[in-house]
């Protein structure tokens, strides 16, 4: 008696369907891989992917069954709202990574197959982590149109990224300020590193925002829906922003009125005017952060004020350097 061409295995990973069908590879050219909610409906499953498979191969399965990977990351691609060029080159990068490594169904993706693929993507833990936040961004966008039942990434531990941190001095700082910049620049400057906000989030910000008289940052919801998680939030003006309060007071619209790609050209030719190699990566918000944690020593509060979910985060990224910061300095400027 020949053995059976499919396993029918108990899969307690997957609460709403804990029961696995494969289809042995030796039997359809691969492994092939579905969940059920009982036993019963995996066994009936199997015997009817078979008949198929010895009627038409696996083209039959295919014809019938749900999104391939390349047609959910096609989707995912159009669903994402992302005018930071540096997130879209993102996303496109792991649009073109998953539709290389998974040519299959969605749903018979696996833990293992997702975390080998991470390790083969990533030279550094830096690029490891990168990739492996996209791919859980693809994923969990899948389990929310429910597409599949839960995501591959679910259980898999996540890389720590080495932090890049590119920290102003209070010297550098006054030298930036005193460059010449249009307002939209300066205010960046000004709102990055004295108030810790994203360049995102400035590009989305109307000057009305900043209320002077009440010392208060608005960040409304629109402004953060980038940042996963992230609602609305009030931002405490610092000294260095009340000293300079004129600058922003009966300014009225975007603070940024046209191209994140523009802003970024205006910020370049600043730095390139100081005699910098280019604009430091996230240096004036990885300087608000060490400054501020240096003069609170409240974790939980800066990160509020940036936007971050986890003080633990911000704990282990900026608490060394705080400590070493001149932060005294920073916020006389």
């Amino acid at each position: 008696m020949s053995a059976s061409p499919f396993i029918v295995s108990p899969y307690p990973a997957r609460p709403s369907s804990p029961w696995k069908l494969e289809i042995k590879a030796s039997f359809a050219g691969k492994k092939i891989r579905r969940f059920f909610a009982s036993e019963a409906e995996a066994f009936e499953e199997g015997a009817r992917m078979v008949s198929l498979i010895r009627e038409k191969g696996t083209q039959g399965l295919q014809e019938e069954a749900g999104l391939l990977v390349s047609q959910a990351a096609t989707l995912w691609v159009r669903s994402v709202d992302a005018q930071s060029k540096s997130h879209r080159d993102k996303i496109a990068a792991t649009q073109v990574a998953l539709m290389r490594q998974f040519r299959g169904r969605l749903d018979e993706v696996m833990p293992l197959d997702v975390d080998r693929w991470l390790k083969e993507l990533g030279r550094t833990e830096t690029s490891k982590a990168m990739w492996f936040r996209y791919a859980r961004m693809f994923f969990r966008w899948c389990y929310r149109m429910r597409f599949i039942d839960r995501s591959p990434l679910d259980g898999l531990r996540a890389p720590r990224a080495t932090p890049g941190r590119n920290i102003l001095t209070p010297e550098q700082m006054k030298e930036l300020l005193k460059a010449p910049m249009g307002d939209d620049v300066k205010a960046l400057v000004l709102l990055g590193g004295f108030a810790g906000l994203r360049t995102v989030e400035v590009a989305r910000m109307n000057w009305e925002d900043i209320d002077t008289k009440t010392k208060q940052i608005h960040v409304r919801a629109e402004v953060s829906k980038q940042h996963e998680g992230m609602l609305e939030r009030v931002v405490d003006m610092t000294e260095p922003l009340m000293k300079r309060r004129k600058f922003f007071e009966k300014k009225k619209g975007r603070i940024v009125a046209n191209s994140m790609e523009a802003l970024h050209e205006r910020r370049r030719k600043v730095a390139l005017a100081l005699g910098w190699e280019g604009w430091p990566d996230n240096a004036l918000r990885h300087s608000f952060a060490t400054y501020h944690l240096g003069r609170c020593g409240n974790a939980g509060l800066t990160g509020y004020q940036m936007g971050h979910t986890s003080p633990a985060m911000v704990q282990r990224v900026y608490a060394v350097p705080a400590v070493r910061a001149d932060w005294r300095a920073w916020w006389r400027i």
